[in-house]
This record gives C-alpha cells, structure tokens and sequence, in this order.
C-alpha cells in the first residue's frame, strides 16, 4: 500500500515546533533522514509516511495532530482539500535515485537521493518475478549505450541479479556506469557499449575487486524519438 502525506510544510513546521528544532536539518536528524531528503519533501509536497509514524513514536504524538493539526484523541472525520492521504492498492512505488549512471565516461557514485519515483502495477512486478525490495531506478546519461539506451532514459534495476550475461549498472572504483557485460571461460569480465565508437574494457580476475555489479538494468522508459 503506498501512503503519502500532502502539505509537507505544515507537517515540518508542527514536527519542529514539537522538537524545538531551529531548523529543518534538525527535524531530518530526529526521524533518521538527510537535510536534502527534508528539502526534497518540501520540493514534492509530501513525506513517506514512514517518518510521520517514526515523529510520532519519539514524541508520543499523535498522527491526527500532525498530519491534520487536531489535538491528540480528536477525530477528524474527512481531510481538507490540503491534506489527503493518498492509499493505492495495486501500485508499488520504486524510488528513482537522483545519482546519474554514466553510460559513457561515468559519474560519480556520490550518495543515494530519492529524488522521486515511479509506480509499478503489483501484478506486473509479480509476472516479471521482480520483487520491490529488490528494485532501484536511475537516469543515464551520455551516449556510450546508444541504440539500446539515451541520455535521460529512466532504468529499473534489479539489484537481486548480478550474473553477467546483459545489461548492467555496475561501480568501478567510484564510478557508476551502465554497460554490457560478459563473464569470459577465463574469469575476464567484458565491459562493451552498445555504440560501435566505445571499445571494450576488459577486467580480469585480479582487479574484480575493484567492481562491483550493482544490478541488471530489466526495464527502461524514455522519449520517443
């Protein structure tokens, strides 16, 4: 079931009022988020409903209060037009991180930001035998995977899958590119572009420590061209 709490700033606001907090890093500090995921929350106007829970907990306040304003104990019979809560059933939500896999030189692998995220029909997700604890999205740029993917295609992961042979987000040292691999008869792996301008890479077994496969790229969405 994927729960979201509209008007974020209100929230906030009654979250740092509680605490006593000058800031709203301080409110991230308390519920074990980041001082960008507070702003992102601000920015997308809502909070996962988990933090709410996670507030209300420490504090001993209640989710009435702070979603809707009301006193602990009373009852709010309908949300405003401000605040709703928003229950979907046959929908999972898998988070799109705001880390940029390079499918040509790379990016850097700096820290995992939910910058937003997409939905998925549960049925789908079962059908494929993918499972949501499992599934990460990114956006590629560069052009070393044209022809297969483009700069600002979205791709689904699938960290549970890490045997080459295919598509795959992969971390060498710090940089988080998306390539083809393929596991030589010698150990070597291959790391080839789609675009006929990349030659391939070859790692043998005596750097894979140096790797890190982070998970087969399974679906794509992008612009039509």
């Amino acid at each position: 079931m994927s729960e979201k709490l509209l008007n974020s700033e209100s929230i906030i606001h009654r979250m740092r009022e509680a605490i006593g907090a000058k800031n709203d890093g301080l409110v991230g500090e308390f519920v074990g988020a980041s001082k960008q995921a507070v702003y992102n929350w601000k920015n997308r106007g809502y909070i996962p409903i988990e933090y709410c829970v996670t507030f209300c907990v420490k504090t001993g306040r209640s989710l009435d209060w702070l979603i809707f304003g009301a006193e602990s104990g009373n009852s709010v019979a309908e949300p405003t037009a401000n605040y709703r809560i928003d229950f979907d059933e046959d929908y999972s939500e898998i988070p799109v991180y705001d880390i940029e896999a390079s499918a040509g030189p790379g990016a850097l692998f700096d820290q995992e930001l939910i910058s937003c995220s997409l939905k998925f029909r549960k049925d789908w997700l079962t059908r494929e035998g993918l499972h949501v604890q499992n599934l990460v999205a990114i956006r590629v740029t560069g052009d070393s995977m044209d022809g297969t993917l483009a700069t600002g295609d979205t791709v689904l992961i699938d960290r549970s899958r890490k045997k080459p042979d295919g598509v795959f987000a992969i971390r060498i040292g710090e940089v988080l590119r998306i390539k083809r691999l393929q596991q030589m008869t010698d150990g070597t792996l291959r790391v080839s572009s789609d675009n006929p301008m990349y030659q391939p890479e070859h790692i043998h077994p005596e750097n894979m420590s140096q790797v890190e496969i982070v998970g087969q790229c399974y679906w794509r969405g992008g612009r039509v061209f």
